[in-house]
């Protein structure tokens, strides 16, 4: 539909609503200034009529009224009821005398009761479907009491209201077929130059009117549309130099947040997140885009959550805390307001290896202190022994070198453990794979830990294969085989049992050394293999270990391609054990 006929139809309706709306008002009044008309001249003719009753009761009895009422009803063209003060009825214009003695007591009628109790009484009734007025007078002649009622049919004031109506109706049809023509030709008029502004602001807005395609927005009158059409094309130019000048300022921030190794969350004055970089996706650990979500059910850290909170009313903020998922991280927040919106900026840095790191060297430092000093306080304590008194042949000197000799070699092996590590990490230790029989080289190993594990009573067994081979560098594979074989002699109880057993594994070789002391707690499991690591510390200490033989067998297990691993005992203890490949063509099976 064109918005000329819209337009027209608009303004009918308004004026049809206003008409019907002022026509039904008139109505009213006129319909109540008709029935207070109907009510006067009826009043006024019962009036009239009590008083020729008055002057026909001086000459004649009450038992004439019914002839008199007659010749009334004739007079005021109306139903005329004389009804005496009891309710009886004397005369009535429309009923015969017979039917005056038998009609109904008429005593109770309401606008009888208000005649004798206010002086005059008014009565609207519909029965029937005719509208009557009733209207009744008390009269009073010597000991005659009685009301003189009149009824009379509205029908004049029903058609003049209904005359007023059609009227009305023609009135209002008329007026708005007026208004409607003129609407359309007004709205035609100008519908043409609406259209064309509706048309170039909606290009405007998708985008289709850029630079010299402007001018469609002009239009050449000087009146409103014309100012307006001009604003628009004011606005579309400072339009498109924002739109350009964000668009710039957005790719440079997209960039800079792609680029970052830092995870960036910005949140609304609400805490919702609003925009996540892919770096946060991947510190989070999270597949789909946060949006919308509170930061509390993205990142479930009271401590961060207190933090965002907080800096509501105070600056820039950092906290630290720990990030449960597929790997345990460390990970540290800085909360920034941001007081033009409302909102904060929360910069995650992963900061695991650094703390790691960090741990490592208070380790190295705490552990390679106390190692050194040890051996290093009694070297010393001894040397000075032996150049005051010792060497003059007394028989303590011969102790006192002895323990000399043991520190010394002591301190060897934490000078050779730290090369090692040093070398291995740094990716200097040369290993040289070749096929090397796994019998020989346990049993080599265990035959050198035999006498320290005599001093435990341990018991100690080999499950080994004769023609089991491995491609392994035969330095490392010693070096591997009796730091794991030791560690069992160390922190196995005295009357313990070890077990070393070898068993092929598709084109691996898995090599365990078990034993049935303490155990390892679960939550060890994983760290054990990092350098100067240890369960119980003072007890590392007390049997001589420096914290990196496990490490050192990690190292060099993977150096050759194999992996390292713990596992619980059976009912008790641990399982250590590396994985190795196997030579090839090796036919050998346990």
């Amino acid at each position: 539909m064109r918005p000329g006929f819209i337009g027209g139809f608009l303004f009918a309706a308004i004026i049809l609503a206003v008409v019907v709306t002022s026509g039904a008002f008139l109505a009213s009044e006129l319909r109540l200034q008709l029935e207070s008309e109907a009510d006067s001249e009826l009043l006024r003719a019962a009036k009239a009529a009590r008083e020729l009753i008055l002057a026909f009761l001086r000459e004649n009895s009450t038992d004439s009224l019914d002839s008199l009422a007659d010749r009334l009803g004739e007079i005021v063209s109306a139903r005329v009821t004389v009804i005496a003060a009891g309710g009886t009825v004397l005369g009535d214009s429309e009923l015969s005398g017979k039917q005056v003695l038998k009609a109904d007591n008429h005593g109770n009628l309401p606008e009888v009761l208000k005649a004798f109790s206010e002086g005059q009484g008014i009565r609207r009734s519909t029965g029937l479907g005719t509208n009557m007025l009733y209207a009744a007078i008390p009269f009073q002649h010597e000991d005659v009491l009685g009301v003189i009622r009149i009824a009379k049919p509205l029908h004049s004031a029903a058609s003049i209201l209904t005359r007023f109506r059609l009227l009305l109706i023609h009135a209002v049809i008329l007026g708005i077929g007026i208004t409607a023509l003129a609407s359309i030709f007004i709205f035609h008029l100008m519908s043409g130059r609406l259209r064309k502004l509706v048309d170039s602001a909606k290009a405007l807005v998708e985008g289709r009117i850029e630079g010299r395609n402007r001018g469609a927005i002009s239009i050449s009158t000087k009146d409103e549309l014309g100012k307006l059409a001009s604003s628009i094309k004011l606005m579309s130019l400072e339009l498109e130099k924002l739109m350009a000048k964000l668009a710039r300022e957005r790719d440079r921030f997209e960039a800079v947040l792609e680029g970052m190794g830092e995870g960036v969350l910005a949140l609304d004055e609400n805490r919702h997140v609003s925009h996540i970089n892919p770096a946060a996706l991947s510190l989070l650990e999270l597949s789909d885009e946060p949006t919308g979500r509170m930061l509390s059910e993205v990142i479930r850290s009271p401590d961060l959550n207190e933090l965002v909170f907080k800096s509501e009313r105070s600056e820039t903020g950092t906290v630290e805390f720990e990030l449960s998922g597929r790997s345990s991280r460390r990970l540290q927040a800085t909360v920034t307001p941001q007081r033009s919106t409302e909102g904060r900026v929360v910069v995650i840095h992963d900061v695991t290896e650094l703390r790691r790191l960090e741990a490592v060297r208070r380790d190295f430092i705490a552990n390679i202190s106390h190692e050194l000093r040890t051996p290093a306080s009694i070297i010393q304590a001894n040397a000075e022994t032996l150049m005051k008194s010792a060497l003059e042949g007394r028989p303590c000197a011969l102790e006192f070198l002895e323990a000399m000799q043991r520190n010394s070699e002591r301190l060897s092996s934490i000078i050779t453990d730290l090369l090692d590590i040093s070398q291995i990490e740094s990716g200097k230790y040369i290993v040289k794979p070749r096929a090397i029989g796994i019998k020989d080289a346990i049993y080599r190993i265990l035959g050198s830990m035999r006498a320290k594990a005599a001093e435990k009573r341990l018991k100690i067994e080999a499950e080994v294969g004769s023609k089991h081979f491995v491609l392994a560098d035969v330095r490392a594979l010693d070096r591997i085989l009796s730091n794991l074989i030791d560690n069992a002699v160390k922190y196995t109880p005295e009357g313990g049992s070890i077990v070393v057993r070898a068993r092929q594994a598709d084109d691996k070789t898995r090599i365990e050394v078990c034993d049935n002391g303490y155990g390892i707690e679960s939550k060890h499991h994983n760290r054990i293999f990092e350098r100067f690591y240890r369960i119980d510390g003072g007890r590392a200490r007390e049997m001589g270990g420096t914290g990196l033989g496990l490490s050192i067998v990690k190292n060099l297990t993977e150096a050759m391609g194999g992996q390292a691993g713990l596992n619980h005992g059976y009912p008790h203890g641990s399982v250590f054990w590396i994985t190795l490949p196997s030579k090839a063509g090796n036919t050998w099976r346990e």
